[in-house]
């Protein structure tokens, strides 16, 4: 009988433990909501695309130089390069024999217009514009500027010629006034960002014209800087930050405005901009209009 105890014992526990270890392993955990787009800081995304500016208005001014071998040294090895309706050049020396007679032919007084850059990730950006020079004018539609080593170089260009002058055209614009349009706002885009970070709600105001809508879905439609002050006093004091954007893409509708679009994160959700309208008045750039949706509440 003793013994018998025991084995009834034995397996009994056997059970229990068994048992215990299926509810343990079956027990859904609980689940953890890791905020997005944090493998970069807040405005990692706005420094990419300054940097591929600083690449492309090298690029144009070398051009304008008549340096024929710092552009082509610009592009990828295996740079594939579409010049319509000139063909398709597929390599770094078939872009050379295009660039280099072209240039010394007397192609020159290149300006880049209605810039837009996208930043698709940290080291790959797409930027399209219009053109023109003392020869002609058209359309870029997309040059794919991607990071080699510490270099940005041009791994794919697309662009065509829309209308060629009979005679050479000469125009006293600025080449690169577009890219340093962009390169204003962005900056300011960037101190807003860390201005909310810091919890400076009064400064994310003041970064918005006096009679300007924010339209912030599901939240609000507000249609002057004091309420849209508010707005963004409030939503830090409740414990948002780490306002980060993703995937931006800034571009230049005319001298005085920029629209910018992105994906966004913060401590308590994410998003979308839809639209930033940024407008330069008085000297200052300011956001005009600005439509935004949380699409994920933590």
């Amino acid at each position: 009988m003793k013994l018998q105890s025991i084995i009834v014992l034995f397996f009994s526990t056997i059970i229990l433990f068994s048992c215990t270890s299926t509810q343990q392993e079956t027990s859904p955990e609980k689940a953890v909501t890791k905020q997005s787009y944090i493998d970069h800081t807040p405005t990692a995304h706005h420094k990419v695309a300054l940097e591929v500016l600083k690449a492309s208005k090298d690029w144009i001014i070398a051009f304008n130089k008549g340096d024929a071998d710092y552009c082509v040294a610009g592009y990828q090895k295996d740079a594939i390069m579409r010049a319509t309706p000139f063909g398709i050049s597929k390599n770094a020396t078939e872009i050379g024999n295009f660039w280099k007679p072209f240039i010394a032919s007397g192609a020159t007084n290149l300006i880049y217009t209605n810039v837009s850059v996208e930043v698709v990730n940290a080291t790959t950006v797409l930027l399209s514009a219009n053109w023109s020079m003392n020869v002609g004018e058209g359309v870029i539609y997309q040059e794919k500027w991607v990071k080699d080593a510490s270099e940005w170089k041009l791994a794919y260009d697309d662009f065509q010629v829309l209308h060629k002058y009979e005679t050479p055209k000469e125009n006293t614009a600025n080449p690169i006034a577009s890219h340093l349009i962009l390169e204003e706002v962005i900056k300011t885009s960037m101190d807003w960002t860390n201005g909310f970070n810091q919890k400076k709600g009064a400064i994310c105001g003041q970064g918005y014209t006096t009679d300007a809508i924010m339209n912030a879905v599901p939240f609000a439609n507000l249609n002057d800087q004091k309420s849209i002050t508010s707005f963004w006093t409030k939503l830090i004091a409740d414990g948002a930050t780490n306002l980060t954007y993703h995937n931006p893409t800034f571009e230049v509708i005319t001298a005085t405005t920029v629209k910018l679009n992105a994906n966004w994160s913060m401590n308590i959700g994410e998003g979308k901009i839809y639209q930033e309208k940024w407008i330069n008045k008085d000297g200052k750039w300011l956001l005009d209009y600005d439509e935004f949706e949380v699409l994920k509440k933590y």
